[in-house]
């Protein structure tokens, strides 16, 4: 195993993206991190061939620009092994992306690792969670909220639904990981088991894990942001900000998304997400949002119609009436 530097501490992040969209999130989720992380940080991305260069360069840039590191795997090899038992599993709203953490220790030569989703915004010091002690366990998580609504079925895959994680965040010992575990054995579960298979991405790591677990309080895995202090806790966001505003929590990824490479918009672009998020808003009502729309379009193709009116009139405008809606739940 390669010399590995202890001061730094190392987050996965894994993705699949064909359409080039969720590359974006990933920014986001790093962002959040080095904003508030004193410690040096080091982010490992998990991948494959949809990762465009463009959105590889992001990822870099978003790093560099907080003088901190990324570094890039492509688990492609690692994959093929899945080829057979993906296409009877129930991928449902997920990707393959889901499955990139079950390569981790047979990709990074680390000792140990932070897995993040990337629909996760860090609102704490991750040395927070770097810091939590596995106590001899290979992984530590969250319990899932809804674990007992499928006890039976968890049975059934060798799963104990009392420890049964979440697995969107995770503090992993790769080391002992390694001794019990390897991809191989992920796919032999996989294809054993396949037909219980709700959760392709947390199915196999409750089973293969069972009694390997520690279990953490949820102000480490915050769904949503309903279950601790959004100020203080990693915030999973299963009800994603960029399709609804209402969560509690939009206003941080947001904020983050901003200062990502992808944040950097047009004059136009900014207005209208101001003002789609102004119509979306919990508290206005439907039709008098339409009503608002309307007159925002008018006001922008009518009257600030050349570029140096757009920068300083109508965007400064909509972003101090409606930057409340950023903020809320702060």
């Amino acid at each position: 195993m390669e010399s590995e530097n202890k001061d730094v501490i190392h987050v996965v992040l894994a993705f699949y993206d064909p359409k080039g969209t969720y590359s974006q999130h990933a920014g986001v989720a790093m962002v959040s991190i080095f904003e508030r992380t004193k410690r040096s940080v080091c982010v490992h991305i998990l991948h494959d061939e949809t990762l465009t260069e463009r959105n590889r360069s992001f990822l870099s840039e978003t790093a560099e620009s907080f003088n901190q590191q990324v570094a890039f795997h492509d688990v492609s090899p690692c994959m093929s092994q899945l080829e057979d038992i993906i296409p009877r599993l129930p991928m449902g709203q997920v990707t393959i992306g889901t499955l990139f953490r079950m390569a981790i220790q047979d990709v990074l030569p680390l000792e140990k690792v932070i897995y993040l989703d990337c629909d996760v915004v860090v609102n704490m010091d991750i040395q927070e969670f770097w810091d939590v002690p596995l106590e001899g366990n290979s992984i530590a998580g969250v319990l899932d909220v809804n674990r007992s609504r499928f006890s039976l079925r968890m049975r059934l895959m060798g799963c104990d639904w009392k420890t049964y994680i979440n697995n969107g965040v995770l503090l992993m010992d790769l080391s002992r990981i390694r001794e019990i575990f390897n991809i191989r054995k992920g796919v032999s579960w996989l294809t054993r088991y396949w037909i219980y298979v709700k959760h392709p991405g947390q199915d196999w790591m409750n089973a293969c894990f069972r009694g390997d677990i520690k279990i953490l309080g949820c102000r480490f895995n915050n769904l949503n942001g309903k279950y601790h202090d959004v100020a203080d806790s990693i915030l999973h966001l299963t009800v994603k900000p960029w399709e609804d505003p209402k969560n509690s929590a939009a206003g941080l990824y947001w904020r983050a998304f901003l200062k990502t490479p992808w944040g950097r918009l047009s004059s136009e672009e900014v207005a209208y997400m101001m003002i789609d998020i102004f119509q979306k808003a919990p508290s206005m009502h439907r039709r008098t949002a339409q009503c608002y729309r309307k007159i925002f379009h008018r006001l922008w193709t009518d009257v600030f119609s050349n570029t140096a009116v757009r920068a300083t009139g109508l965007v400064k405008f909509l972003y101090y009436e409606t930057k409340f809606f950023f903020t809320r739940g702060k």
